[in-house]
Parts: structure tokens; C-alpha cells; sequence
């Protein structure tokens, strides 16, 4: 009996729990929180959702929300939200998050979790989370100017990198230095990896020799580039020498402006020295100012043999240049639609800093200045050049040639115009026409026409450009009888690279006199693809298979054509070092060509390179037809081609750089045509920092089975720099004198007691200068005009920004130095996460005023988390938001803090809190 009724009581038991639990998971179940399954996030700072609450059960329910987010995004307001839910109903609740610059594309999903009133989870939901790719790397100067106190300095540039996307980068910085010697570049790369939000200052450090303390001042050029090659920032320091005694020089013009980039040197050398077959050279370019313009200059003179030869003068002209306009006599050499180069004077208008507005010149066709023996006729033309204010430009040229080698006299009128000059779309229109006629038949002209297009621009992902021209045979340009088009699409994949092209080239002229022109049907056609990808931050390959087709008309017999296919495979190679002072570039092609009469043949052509900071080593090598000619050659009997060189070069410097030594090799063999050898050696002296000697040598040896030569040859000369043109500015000048001295009373005024500065720097509109020991520094010849004085906090003092006015010949003032002391503060952003515009909430670069006793406005940005701190004279300060440059719906309307500075103290700020502008928000209740 006992036993039955325990049954029926552990049934029942059971029973009455199972019904609970049913009940329970019934309860559970019937709470579910949602919201989109898929959040997308583009550029918005600020995102907002809507989380639904579902309380399917026979009582209310109260409880929490729990927003479970990643790193990378941040809370608006305090966390859970409160929620209160009817039976049977569903409610809305508003959520919004930040989007913080540390957030990641690869951040996958979020979680909201919807808990009871002790915390316990009753039900969870995970939303997919898609971010819009967003490259946004910054790259700022911290440094922009840097000054140098002496040879030996260590010149230390700083660069700030902040990447404000939201994918990790591997980026590359690079410097542009002058290189040691002040001549060329000297590149140095640094190499980084950034999380988004992450920043890094990057520093490159040189040590200053006496070859670039001596330029005085240079620019130095930085490059940001991502990781397959595109730029996503630059910029430039202006480095210059420090002096309390200085002339005044536009920093803002670079010194090789006035000479249009161009040395100033002169120089005399003599070849083959001691034999019958000497003869000497004088090279010489440069530029001075002369008034309001720029006088230019350049010679390249040759003399054979004997002072009796008439001299061979060639690039060499006069050129003076003013503020819009200029005129150059002397060679004068174009690059124009038809051939344009002899002796002769040009003119012209400058429209803007690159471009001529309108040029005319008129020369006898000669290649020597002091003229030839043979008549090769005149040339004249007359160039325009517009562009409106949308960007869109318009060139016109027309060229008037007479030609006795042809026979004949041509006028050609070509023209360009700019259709389209957007970001994304590039197109011009050539459209050109001629007429020649013949010097011994009048009634012969023949007209000609030519159409170009120029195409290039950019499609959703793609990259496209289209280059075609097409000329009749008569025409009297350059490009006469030419079909040439050129099509090209490429897209980068992440840092991959791939693209494909198409060209076709075809060349058939005609002359109405055909004495000394060779004349024959060509053609080139070419297709490829290719795909390139770094495989680091320094090494770069490349893939390119194409078809090639050439044809021509070799057999002047009967003129038939004969024609080459080939198909290929190109693979390179490019890397270099982190100094650019290594570099390797391996490049090989190798495919199969179909000769002229139907054989076929392997190719292989190898080109190699390697160099270091003093050693170059290049390599050559090529087996089978490459050219038609070189397939025509093989036909006519002579050997297949088989070819191959190495070529060893190095250079060293010695005696503190003063001494500069060059030696080479090239060893070349053709089974064809046998070998040859060529040493090379050379030695360069500077003699004085602006004179230097040279004396250099070469022998060749050629050898074949049949025939066998050598040639030696001895070369010496002398360079001279002359020197660099002064940059003369037009109008009244005026001396600057300022003492400084320190201010310890803060009356303003030098007063008994009080000694003047003894050191330090101050900036003259971005100028440095040394405060030397007496406390004045002169700035002598400086144009009439108002001047920006500011000095940086140094040894506890620090003048207010003034600006300095020069309005007669002798200018004498004094400036105040006070102590100093710094001053901290921060700002906040209220933020109602039910009631608050949508904005951009972000604490940094906010722009602070503040305003001294005396009226005197500075500005301050604050840093990523609203922190600011500046360096102030000793007295009270009010400091406040600048309402107009607020974010879009963010204000100020408290009062202005005030703040005590003290010298020497660090003096707090009162927290200054912004406000967003609100909206009424309605809570929505759906009933089922």
C-alpha cells in the first residue's frame, strides 16, 4: 500500500514539475528582442536603430536592454535601458551608438540582450554588422620648419600618420632629401602598419654636411602611399639656416624658381686629348635678376680640331623673362605638331605659372646657331592658349613651314579643346588640317586633315583611358600618315592590380617629293593583360602576357610584306630598400614567335639590375627574333640571334666627398656580329666648394671574325658654379630692427633691472631667427608691409603674437618676453539618446577661443578626447566654444570659463559642455 501511494505521489510530482518547466520555457519563449538583421554602416559618425520588444505571455513584463557592442563603437548615454512591456504586445525602443574611429571592417556582429530585473538573460539577438570600406589615411608635418645651427647638425623631420578609416593599412612615408653632395635627391622610406584610429609619428633623421649648410635653405618633400602605390597625402618642410642678421628672401618662392630649375655653372672640357682629333666644349647655363624680370642663359659650344673650324653652337639662347611676359633669342627648339627647331627669336605671354598664353617665333631651320652649309628652309608659328573658369581649355596653333629637302611648303593648323576636365571623366579633341605644295609645280597641293581623341576616366570601380590619332599620308605634321590607337581598362582588387589593353600602330607616309625619304607600309598591333601585386611593402611583381604583330615592307623588289607573330610572357620583379639605396629589377620575357616564312621559334630575353649606394650591376640577354628586322636578317643567311652583355659600374667618394671616382665595364657579345669591350673610368675633384676638375677615359675594343679595332680617348675639364641669382622684389624696402628683453615687471616697457634676451628663436612670418647674445636680430631689406612676429614657448617665456609693420627705411621696436605658464581644460558633449538630433559628437578638433585681459584672441583644437593645453602669459583669460565652427546641430550656451594662469604653474580650466539640439520623441505601442 505504502509503496502504490509513493508511486502516484512521484508521478504527480513529476507531473506538476513537468508542467512547470512547460511553463516557464512557454514564458521564456514568448519573450524575444529584435532588430535588423543587418546593420549597415557607411560614413555616419552617429547610428541609430529601433529594438523591438515581443511579449507574447498573460502578464507584464519589466526588465532591461543590454547592448553587447565590439570594440570600435561606443555608448551614446547610460547603459541598460529600462523597459517596461503589456502582455500580448510589442514595443519599440530607440538605440543609438557611436561609431568610434577605432572601428574595424572586420567586425563581423553586435548582441542586444533583453534581461529580467536581477540580470538573468531571457532571450538574445545578434545582428550582422556591414561597414562600408572607408580608406581615409592623414599624413601632417609636425615640423614644418626646421632650422639648422651648424654643420653636423642633426636634422630631424616629424611626420604625424593617422589613419580615420576603419581597415588596417600598410602604408610607406618617404622623404625627399637633397642628396649629400647638394645636387639630386637622396630618398628615405618608412614603413608602418595602422589599425584604424591608430596614429604614429614617424621621424627621419640627417646628419647636415657642408655641401647642403651652404644651400641655405631647401624644401623637403614627404609622400604618403598606400600599399600598391596610390598617395593619400604629402607634404613639405622648409628648412634654412639660423641667423640674427639675415636679408629678407619670399620663402615661399624656392631658390631654383628664378633660374627655372636649371644650374648655375659654367663649364670647359676637352676630348681626345693629344690627338689628331681633339676638340673642346663649353656648357654653361644659368639666371639673373635684372629689374622686374628673370635673365636666363644657356651654351652648349663645340670647336673641332682647329680654333680655324667654324664652332657648333647648339641650346644655346638668351631669355628674358618679366612678370607676364618674356622673349628668347637664339636656338629655339619646340615641341609642336610639326618639326620646329632653328635659329631665330621668340615671344610670348604668360597666362598662369605653367602655361604661355600666347606664343610667336620665327626661325631659319639650322642646327648651328652661327649656320650650315645646306638650306634647310624657314619655320614661323603662332600657339594660343585659353581656359575658362570651369576648367575647360583650348589650344590653337598655326605653323607655316618652308621645307627644300621635301620640296615643297606646308601651312598646318592644329587644335585642341578640353570637352570634359572632371574627376572622373578626361576628354580632349584634336582636330587638325594642312595643305602642302610643291616648290616645282604650284598647282600640286595636296590637303590633309588629322583627328586625335584623348579619353581617360573612371567607372564605378574601373579605370579606363582611350588615346587614338589619325592623319592622311600629305600631312604635314609629325605624325604623317599614322593610325594609332591605344585602349586600356584596369581595376586595383584590394592591393592587386589587373588590366587588359589593346594598341595598333600603322605607319604610311607620302611626299610629293620622295628624294631623301624612305618610304614603307608598317604596322604594330599589340594585346595584353597583365596583373600586378605587392608581395611587401617594398616588393612589387608584375604578370603581362600579350600577341604581337609586326609588319612591313622589307623587300623593295616587288614590296611585299612580311610579317611577325609572337606570343609572350613578361614577368618582373621590382624591389628596393627601406633608403631607396638598394634596388633589384629582374624582367624576362619568353614566348614563341612565327617567322616570316612560317617557322617557329622560342624567345627569351632577359633584363637584370641590381644597385647599392656604390656598386651597379646590369645584365643583358637574348636568344631568338624579337623584331621583324632581326627575323628578316635571319633569312637572308646571317645566324639566329644570340646575344648577351654585363655591364659592372661603381662609384666611391673620397677625402670627405671632396674626391668622386667612377669605373666601368661593358662586355658585349652577338653571335652575329662578334664582341665588343668598353672601360670607362673617371675622377672628379672639388677644388673649392663651387669649383671642381674632372679628367676621364675610355677604350673601346671591337672584334669580329673578320675585322678587329680599338679606339682610346682622354677627356679633362673644369666646372665653375656661378652664383645663384638674388631674388629681387620690386618696391619699397625697408631695415627691421627688434630687441627683445625680459619682461618681469609685465609693464610692456625696458625698464631698470630687467636684461635683454640672450637666446632663443623667433619666427618672422614662418622665418627663424637666433636671438644672439645683445637680444636684436636685423632683417635687412624687407619689403613694405605688415609681418606675423610669434615665438614658441622657451626657458619659462613667450611673447603674444604681434604683428610688426615696416613703413620707412630704418624700423626699430621692442618686444616684451613674459613668463609663461601653462593652462589645461577639456570639453564635454551632453547627449539625450531619446531626444538628440543626429551629429557628429566627436570631442576633437573643436576650435576654442581665448581672449585675454587686454583683448588679445588666441585659438586651441582639442585633442581626440576634448583635452586642450596652451601656453599663456601670466593674467586672467576667458576661454569659450567658437559657436561657428561647431558640428551641425551642436551648441554653446553657458558661460565662459575663467582661468588664472601663473608662471610656471599649470593652471586648470573648467570643463566647458556642449549641447546637442533635441527632438520630441514618441514611444509607439502596437497591441496584437
Amino acid at each position: 500500500m505504502k509503496s502504490t501511494l509513493f508511486k502516484i505521489f512521484f508521478y504527480c510530482s513529476m507531473l506538476m514539475l513537468s508542467t512547470v518547466l512547460s511553463v516557464r520555457g512557454q514564458n521564456l519563449s514568448a519573450l524575444k528582442i529584435s532588430t535588423d538583421s543587418v546593420i549597415n554602416i557607411g560614413r555616419e559618425k552617429l547610428v541609430s536603430l529601433s529594438l523591438k520588444i515581443t511579449a507574447d505571455q498573460g502578464s507584464d513584463f519589466k526588465g532591461q536592454i543590454v547592448p553587447v557592442l565590439p570594440q570600435g563603437f561606443g555608448l551614446v548615454s547610460d547603459q541598460p535601458i529600462k523597459v517596461s512591456v503589456l502582455k500580448n504586445t510589442q514595443t519599440f525602443y530607440p538605440f543609438k551608438f557611436l561609431v568610434l574611429q577605432n572601428a574595424d571592417t572586420r567586425i563581423s556582429s553586435m548582441a542586444f540582450q533583453l534581461q529580467d530585473s536581477t540580470g538573468k538573460v531571457l532571450s538574445q539577438f545578434k545582428a550582422k554588422v556591414n561597414m562600408l570600406p572607408q580608406r581615409a589615411v592623414e599624413l601632417a608635418v609636425l615640423n614644418p620648419s626646421v632650422l639648422l645651427r651648424q654643420v653636423g647638425d642633426s636634422l630631424n623631420l616629424k611626420v604625424m600618420v593617422r589613419n580615420a578609416g576603419n581597415q588596417t593599412e600598410v602604408l610607406k612615408v618617404v622623404a625627399s632629401f637633397p642628396a649629400d653632395n647638394g645636387q639630386g635627391k637622396q630618398m628615405i622610406q618608412k614603413d608602418l602598419q595602422l589599425s584604424p584610429g591608430d596614429s604614429k609619428e614617424v621621424t627621419f633623421a640627417k646628419i647636415i654636411n657642408r655641401e647642403l649648410y651652404q644651400m641655405n635653405n631647401f624644401y623637403i618633400n614627404i609622400a604618403g602611399l598606400y600599399q600598391n602605390g596610390e598617395l593619400f597625402g604629402n607634404g613639405i618642410a622648409y628648412v634654412q639656416n639660423a641667423s640674427a642678421n639675415r636679408q629678407f628672401v619670399n620663402a615661399q618662392i624656392q631658390q631654383n624658381t628664378l633660374n627655372g630649375a636649371i644650374e648655375n655653372q659654367i663649364s670647359l672640357s676637352g676630348q681626345n686629348l693629344f690627338s689628331d682629333s681633339q676638340s673642346w666644349q663649353l656648357n654653361g647655363t644659368g639666371s639673373t635678376q635684372i629689374g622686374p624680370g628673370v635673365l636666363g642663359f644657356s651654351l652648349d659650344a663645340y670647336q673641332w680640331n682647329s680654333i680655324n673650324n667654324k664652332p657648333l653652337l647648339t641650346n644655346t639662347w638668351l631669355n628674358y623673362e618679366g612678370t607676364k611676359s618674356g622673349i628668347t633669342a637664339g636656338n629655339i627648339s619646340e615641341n609642336l605638331e610639326s618639326f620646329f627647331n632653328g635659329r631665330g627669336v621668340k615671344v610670348y605671354s604668360r597666362s598662369d605659372e605653367d602655361t604661355h598664353g600666347f606664343e610667336a617665333a620665327m626661325v631659319e631651320k639650322s642646327y648651328n646657331l652661327l649656320g650650315d652649309n645646306f638650306d634647310y628652309g624657314y619655320a614661323a608659328y603662332v600657339k594660343t592658349n585659353h581656359k575658362d573658369t570651369s576648367g575647360r581649355q583650348y589650344n590653337s596653333t598655326l605653323i607655316f613651314d618652308y621645307a627644300p629637302l621635301e620640296q615643297s611648303r606646308s601651312l598646318l593648323s592644329a587644335n585642341s579643346l578640353s570637352l570634359f576636365n572632371k574627376r572622373n571623366l578626361l576628354m580632349s579633341v584634336n582636330f587638325c588640317a594642312g595643305a602642302s605644295q610643291n616648290l616645282l609645280d604650284n598647282k600640286d597641293i595636296k590637303p590633309s586633315f588629322a583627328l586625335g581623341t584623348n579619353l581617360s576616366g573612371t567607372f564605378k570601380k574601373f579605370n579606363f583611358s582611350s588615346n587614338n590619332f589619325y592623319s592622311t599620308a600629305y600631312y604635314p605634321g609629325i605624325r604623317r600618315g599614322v593610325l594609332q590607337l591605344n585602349e586600356r581598362i584596369s581595376r586595383y582588387l584590394g592591393s592587386q592590380h589587373v588590366w587588359a589593353g589593346f594598341s595598333y600602330y600603322s605607319f604610311n607616309p607620302a611626299y610629293q617629293r620622295n628624294v631623301f625619304f624612305f618610304q614603307r607600309n608598317y604596322a604594330l598591333q599589340r594585346a595584353e593583360a597583365g596583373w600586378a601585386k605587392p608581395l611587401n611593402i617594398n616588393l612589387n611583381i608584375t604578370l603581362t602576357a600579350s600577341r604581337d604583330q609586326e609588319s612591313a615592307n622589307y623587300n623593295t623588289v616587288n614590296q611585299a610584306s612580311s610579317t611577325l607573330i609572337s606570343y609572350r610572357l613578361n614577368e618582373s620583379l621590382n624591389w628596393h630598400s627601406n633608403d631607396f639605396k638598394q634596388n633589384i629589377y629582374v624582367s624576362l620575357d619568353n614566348g614563341i614567335s612565327k617567322g616570316i616564312y612560317g617557322d617557329s621559334q622560342l624567345q627569351l630575353r632577359l633584363n637584370a639590375n641590381w644597385s647599392n649606394s656604390w656598386l651597379n650591376l646590369s645584365a643583358y640577354l637574348q636568344r631568338g627574333n624579337f623584331l621583324l628586322a632581326e627575323a628578316y636578317n635571319s633569312n637572308l643567311g646571317i645566324s639566329d640571334i644570340n646575344r648577351y652583355s654585363i655591364s659592372p659600374s661603381l662609384h666611391r667618394y673620397f677625402f670627405d666627398n671632396k674626391l668622386r671616382t667612377e669605373a666601368g665595364l661593358i662586355f658585349y657579345h652577338d653571335k652575329q656580329y662578334g664582341y665588343n669591350l668598353t672601360y670607362t673610368a673617371k675622377a672628379e675633384y672639388l677644388i673649392t666648394p663651387k669649383t671642381a676638375f674632372y679628367i676621364s677615359t675610355y677604350q673601346y675594343h671591337y672584334n669580329t671574325p673578320y675585322i678587329s679595332s680599338s679606339f682610346s680617348s682622354l677627356q679633362a675639364g673644369i666646372t665653375q658654379k656661378l652664383p645663384n641669382p638674388k631674388q629681387r622684389t620690386p618696391g619699397k624696402k625697408g631695415n627691421l630692427e627688434i630687441f627683445f628683453f625680459k619682461d618681469n615687471n609685465h609693464n610692456g616697457s625696458y625698464d631698470t633691472g630687467e636684461e635683454a634676451a640672450n637666446s632663443g628663436t623667433v619666427l618672422i612670418n614662418g622665418i627663424i631667427f637666433m636671438i644672439p647674445a645683445n637680444g636684436t636680430i636685423i632683417y635687412s631689406k624687407v619689403p613694405y608691409g605688415s609681418y606675423q612676429l610669434s615665438m614658441p614657448m622657451q626657458n619659462g617665456y613667450q611673447i603674444s603674437p604681434v604683428q610688426v609693420k615696416v613703413d620707412q627705411k630704418n624700423n626699430k621696436i621692442s618686444i616684451a618676453m613674459q613668463k609663461s605658464g601653462n593652462a589645461v581644460g577639456k570639453i564635454a558633449i551632453t547627449v539625450d539618446e531619446q531626444k538628440s538630433l543626429q551629429t557628429n559628437a566627436s570631442l576633437s578638433g573643436i576650435t576654442l577661443l581665448v581672449r585675454s585681459s587686454d583683448g588679445t584672441v588666441r585659438t586651441v583644437k582639442t585633442g581626440e578626447g576634448g583635452q586642450y593645453s596652451l601656453y599663456l602669459p601670466e593674467g586672467t583669460y576667458q576661454i569659450y566654444p567658437d559657436n561657428t565652427q561647431l558640428p551641425e546641430n551642436i551648441y554653446y550656451d553657458g558661460a565662459n570659463a575663467e582661468v588664472a594662469v601663473i608662471a610656471g604653474n599649470e593652471s586648470a580650466i573648467p570643463t566647458l559642455t556642449l549641447k546637442v539640439r533635441q527632438k520630441k520623441v514618441e514611444i509607439k505601442r502596437f497591441k496584437n
